[in-house]
């Protein structure tokens, strides 16, 4: 666990957070009482007064809750850049204090040493543009993290995709079994080093060319460890004939991989993609249902925005990508793909009026970013699959895509009531296009939702953000208000916390989220609603 620099001037003074209702992280009913922070951690909490020469904070009609950890970000590929701060500003306006990095197969750590791909790895789905990274180990990036100072605390996975990236490039052919051999050398040195786990995107290049047996040799890695697997399904959406067999039979594959090997399972953004497969849900949840109930350690994640961002080419299919640029010379390719991305339009329930441009990656194409590909179709007058293929085309794949119709409040309802339901983000704040909702207001909409449609009572919403999470991933110092414990703090209006991002290019900050700190500094303070391209956030 990385956690910001200290500030001198703030964590050394007293703070007593006086007369609000303590809701622990635990689960266990709310309480009224007073918390006092020093020396950046949770000195004392008490139902009865505490005195304090210190700063006080009333907080009476409002939740003292402990920060929220983002289950699945990828905020973890700006932190360790000076500045950026617009780009960190939303997350922390919406309580999260913590995030869960690495995710999708993409860590900005965990690489081979030297390597000749490191701009590769810097230029990936998730970055919102090239990264120039100056460091290759998990350790680095901690000892990066912890000198220059960090707007969060960052829990890392090692990226099974940026680590195999960092091996041998974009070439999608199978690893040589020497190379394979150093990948899982490399993911051991990055969990040695403090990665909670190992991540893989098995819907994204390269972890879509992944073998199963590769996964699995991965799963019992991680599983010798004690430690998490998270992995991005191969399809998040339903079977079309001739393409992916569906959402259904990529969960099976991630279920069947925790039978072989036993391996702590976290199934990534548990996302039904299109209004054809969200009746696949039912299913999906009785499949986990059942694997918990056999005693395999399954859990998954879900954001309470129905969109997700991504690059273009996840909407393609495998074999083109394999392909690589030549496959757009090719008219019998591009008929064969064109026809495939009408049929995912027509069968899914997905049509170019719910993709968003946020980053079409070429400057001359940039008056692009932030429409609609069905305006952009429209625009430019073609067919929405050819402006689609397309747009994959002029950005060699590096596009952005905000997707909607990943759900519905109903299917949302369902998700959020499992227990094996934690929550995120699954998003990064772009820095150019259209916003990803969930950037800004995923977590203030869970507590939105859990209260008016009690779904949830508070304690138990509170603990899936924080708690829970952090027992997930091994996070000992972080998720509960404990006295000694790191004092990251949310202190919320429960009856009142509103998310305000909109579903489409949402980029305004929840109400309700009164106060935030990361280790005993505050952050956020009530009233406070800075433009989050002037945030000032206290990153060195």
């Amino acid at each position: 666990m990385t956690r910001m620099r200290r500030d001198a001037g703030g964590e050394n003074q007293d703070l007593l957070l006086r007369n609000g209702l303590i809701v622990d992280g635990t689960g266990d009913a709310p309480a009224a009482g007073n918390l006092l922070i020093r020396s950046g951690r949770i000195h004392r909490i008490s139902a009865r007064p505490i005195r304090t020469n210190g700063v006080v904070i009333d907080c009476a009609d409002r939740v003292i809750a402990p920060g929220f950890i983002d289950a699945h970000s990828h905020l973890d590929w700006h932190l360790p850049f000076k500045g950026h701060d617009a780009l960190k500003y939303p997350f922390l306006a919406q309580g999260i204090t913590t995030v869960v990095g690495g995710n999708c197969g993409w860590a900005p750590a965990g690489l081979r040493e030297g390597s000749r791909w490191r701009e590769q790895v810097g230029d990936n789905p998730f970055a919102g543009g090239p990264l120039r990274l100056q460091w290759d180990t998990v350790e680095e990036l901690f000892q990066r993290l912890q000198a220059s100072g960090a707007s969060h605390n960052l829990a890392l996975l090692a990226g099974h995709g940026s680590t195999r990236v960092s091996i041998r490039g974009h070439d999608p052919s199978p690893l040589h079994p020497y190379e394979f051999k150093e990948l899982l050398h490399l993911l051991e040195i990055a969990m040695d080093q403090g990665a909670r786990g190992v991540s893989a995107g098995l819907q994204l290049a390269p972890g879509m060319f992944a073998r199963p047996e590769e996964l699995k040799e991965i799963a019992l890695i991680v599983k010798r460890r004690g430690k998490v697997l998270a992995v991005h399904p191969r399809a998040v959406s339903a079977a079309v004939p001739g393409l992916d067999t569906g959402n259904i039979a990529a969960l099976r594959e991630l279920l069947e991989l925790a039978r072989q090997t036993g391996v702590k399972l976290q199934i990534s953004h548990l996302s039904f993609v299109g209004s054809r497969t969200w009746r696949t849900a039912e299913t999906a949840l009785k499949l986990i249902d059942k694997a918990m109930t056999d005693g395999l350690d399954v859990r998954f994640d879900t954001c309470a925005v129905h969109a997700a961002v991504t690059r273009v080419s996840s909407a393609l299919s495998p074999w083109f990508i394999a392909r690589g640029p030549a496959a757009y010379d090719d008219p019998a390719a591009v008929g064969t793909l064109r026809k495939e991305v009408h049929r995912v339009e027509r069968q899914l329930g997905v049509s170019a009026a719910d993709v968003t441009i946020t980053d079409i990656g070429n400057q001359d194409f940039a008056e692009y970013n932030g429409k609609l590909l069905s305006e952009i179709a429209r625009l430019r007058r073609l067919s929405p699959s050819d402006a689609l293929i397309e747009i994959a085309r002029r950005s060699a794949g590096r596009a952005r895509l905000l997707c909607q119709r990943m759900g519905n409040d109903k299917l949302l309802a369902e998700l959020i009531r499992h227990r094996a339901c934690l929550f995120m983000t699954g998003a990064a704040a772009e820095r150019v296009g259209g916003e990803n909702p969930a950037a800004f207001g995923g977590f203030a909409r869970v507590l939105e939702v859990a209260r008016t449609q009690k779904l949830l009572p508070v304690q138990e919403a509170v603990r899936r953000m924080t708690g829970a999470t952090a027992e997930r991933f091994g996070i000992s110092d972080r998720g509960l208000l404990k006295e000694g414990l790191a004092a990251d703090i949310v202190v919320f209006d429960w009856d009142n916390v509103k998310d305000n991002s909109g579903s489409i290019n949402g980029n305004r900050v929840p109400d309700g989220i009164d106060y935030v700190f990361v280790n005993g500094r505050k952050i956020i303070g009530a009233g406070k609603k800075e433009s989050p391209l002037n945030a000032g956030i206290p990153v060195a």
